[in-house]
This record gives C-alpha cells, sequence and structure tokens, in this order.
C-alpha cells in the first residue's frame, strides 16, 4: 500500500476540487463519488464539471494526467531507465488498463451530520498479476541468458543491457497482460465521506487506498 500513498497528492487536489457550491446546501455523495471514479479512472470530466461551478475540461484533464502519470511512475515503470517518449507510451497504456476496470456506485448512507458511506460495486481485474507473472518470467529468461554469457562487456556494460532489455520487454508484456485480463465477481467497498470545517468534502484515504488497491488486485501482489 505504501506505492498507493504517493498517488494521494492528485487525490487530495481531485477532492479539494470537486466541491458543491450553491445556495442548496445539498451534497449529492454519490454524484461526487462517481465523479471522482470516472475522473481517476475513465478521464471523464462530464460528471465532475456539471458537479462544480467554475470547473473547466483543461483543469480536469490536467489532473487525470497527472493521475495517470504518478500511478504509471509508481506501478510500471519503477526503476526503469527509458526515455520521456517511453514513459508517455507506457501513461497511455495504463489509461487504457485504469479505463477498462467495472465499478458501480451505488446509493449514499447519511452517517451523520455530514458524513456519509458509499457502496462502490466492483469487478476486480487481473491485469496487474498476469503482468507480474509476465515480468518473473522474463526477468528468468535474462537471468540465465547472464549466467550464460549472452551479455558482453563489464559488470556495469552488462547491467545496462539487462535493464535495457527489461524495458524493452515490459511494454509488450504489459499490453499482453491487459489483453488477457478477466474479472473476478462482484464485491462491494465502501467509501467513508465526509466535510470538514470549511464544508469540503473528501473521501477517506484509506477508503480510496483500499479501492485502487482491490479493483486492481494490487493487494494480491505487495509492495
Amino acid at each position: 500500500m505504501a506505492r498507493l500513498r504517493k498517488l494521494r497528492a492528485v487525490l487530495a487536489a481531485l477532492a479539494l476540487l470537486l466541491t458543491v457550491t450553491g445556495c442548496s446546501g445539498r451534497f449529492d455523495a454519490s454524484g461526487y463519488t462517481a465523479a471522482i471514479l470516472d475522473l481517476q479512472f475513465q478521464g471523464d470530466t462530464k460528471n465532475a464539471r456539471t458537479l462544480v461551478a467554475g470547473a473547466t475540461q483543461q483543469s480536469l484533464s490536467e489532473m487525470y494526467q497527472e493521475f495517470i502519470s504518478n500511478f504509471t511512475a509508481s506501478y510500471i515503470t519503477d526503476g526503469m531507465e527509458i526515455s520521456d517518449a517511453d514513459e508517455q507510451k507506457f501513461a497511455a497504456l495504463a489509461a487504457s488498463v485504469l479505463g477498462s476496470v467495472r465499478y458501480e456506485v451505488g446509493e449514499a448512507k447519511k452517517t451523520g451530520k455530514k458524513e456519509y458511506e458509499v457502496p462502490v460495486v466492483i469487478q476486480p481485474v487481473d491485469t496487474f498479476l498476469r503482468y507480474k507473472d509476465l515480468l518473473t518470467e522474463d526477468a528468468l529468461r535474462i537471468s540465465e541468458r547472464v549466467k550464460s554469457k549472452k551479455y558482453k562487456g563489464t559488470d556495469e556494460e552488462v547491467r545496462s543491457q539487462v535493464m535495457a532489455e527489461i524495458a524493452a520487454n515490459a511494454y509488450d508484456l504489459l499490453e499482453r497482460a491487459y489483453t488477457d485480463s478477466t474479472y473476478d465477481g462482484k464485491q462491494t467497498v465502501i467509501l467513508k465521506i465526509k466535510a470538514d470545517t470549511s464544508d469540503i468534502y473528501s473521501i477517506d484515504e484509506d477508503d480510496m487506498d483500499n479501492l485502487i488497491a482491490k479493483i486492481l488486485r494490487l493487494d494480491e501482489i505487495g509492495g
């Protein structure tokens, strides 16, 4: 769960932006939750723009791109020595993976004066479990090549060749994992939402961490 916390700056920015304005003072907890999830996973700005006075498509799109970039750096390209162009290529594929997740936001339950619980029915997808297995297989293959002296040069040169091959293979492996992905049965995750003293609503950070981990099965990978 540690790497999930690297994404919190972006999630916090989303939560701060997606606040309700207006005279009625009514808060649509389910609509708020759907707006955040749709923006975070789908890059869909429609609900957010409807919900928030003054929000622009550009500002919301920039937040989405930042989330995708942070996710890619944390979970896919961390430790790889790749170019900016390759990083963007991985980010585009990550956007497709995240866009494939399945969830349904249920009816909110008010639990306090400015507190709600929102059920989200998810179907976890195994893309990253498959990706991990494929990376492990590739690492074992490369390890055998190292033992067989298939790479030439100094230790540092061999290391550079190995890292370059891992990075070169990783995109194709993630693409294969994405293509072959399957979904588990439905399960429900509860998100707690409450307002601070300034009436700014936000989703509990641990709850959001938990949802991301479960819907992508990252909690089964560790790290």
